[in-house]
């Protein structure tokens, strides 16, 4: 079991990251550690803040960890043109922050949209580690709320389904949708509605799914409670680790179980 600790913090640097079209002002919490990176990308309407719990986990304490927002969400900044708002760019920025920080060892831990964008920049990045936390890879993935996002005309969500959807979020008797919820309103509602956009179109592709084979040692974590059916079928032959007790938020509901799947798989390498 991992164990956590409540010491271990991370400092929030501020980056200047280039883009194929410009660049963006990037937020990235960072705990220092080897010259092994454990990067984590979060999931749609979500922020770096999802792996704060990371930082004080004893079997991770000699990585470095580093968990970064993408444009439109959390303390990021954001694009003057919402066409940016891809999975695409997201992979093209992540690509640069790895260059930046010059990793001898990459370990990519991607949850949801994060998943997409992971295996959309693990295509230029080698890596050592790919781990998926709930990330999309199929089109039912999408659920009911990045398609249902996506279906709405742009100035219809951004005016009136995004302010709805947050406060269904606070009103939810589960603590990890009102943590989402804390999240999903830091963030610009543009940059989701087109972010719901391309992860539905990647989503629908059928790339992803082969993608995700094709990674150096993938693994699936997913929350016990999540009802994965349409997918876990298709994942013979990938290590899966179910967390118990858990939903789409597995490091927020059982965090010690969740870090310690995380920390097990990467030490069997």
């Amino acid at each position: 079991m991992a164990v956590l600790t409540t010491a271990a913090t991370a400092r929030t640097e501020f980056r200047e990251i280039e883009y194929p079209g410009g660049s963006v002002e990037i937020a990235i919490n960072i705990r220092p550690g080897s010259d092994a990176l454990l990067l984590c990308l979060h999931g749609f309407g979500c922020a770096k803040e999802s792996f704060d719990s990371a930082y004080g986990v004893d079997q991770l304490a000699d990585l470095t960890i580093a968990a970064f927002d993408f444009p439109g969400h959390g303390g990021s900044g954001r694009f003057a043109d919402p066409s940016h708002y891809s999975i695409q760019t997201y992979a093209d920025l992540t690509i640069e922050l790895v260059r930046q920080l010059a990793p001898r060892r990459l370990y990519l831990l991607c949850h949801s949209m994060g998943g997409a964008v992971g295996l959309v920049a693990g295509q230029e990045l080698r890596t050592s580690a790919f781990i998926s936390v709930e990330g999309n890879l199929v089109g039912q993935d999408c659920g009911i709320v990045s398609r249902r996002a996506a279906e709405q005309p742009r100035h219809e969500y951004v005016h009136t389904g995004y302010h709805r959807f947050v406060a269904g979020l606070i009103s939810s008797p589960r603590r990890d949708l009102r943590t989402w919820a804390g999240w999903y309103g830091q963030a610009d509602p543009v940059a989701l509605h087109r972010s719901a956009e391309s992860l539905v179109e990647w989503s629908d592709s059928g790339k992803l799914l082969s993608l995700f084979a094709s990674q150096t040692r993938p693994a699936y974590l997913h929350g016990g409670d999540s009802q994965l059916d349409y997918l876990l079928p298709s994942l013979r032959g990938v290590p899966v680790y179910t967390i118990p007790g858990a939903g789409h938020f597995p490091m927020l509901d059982q965090p010690a179980a969740f870090w310690a799947a995380v920390a097990g798989h990467l030490g069997s390498h």
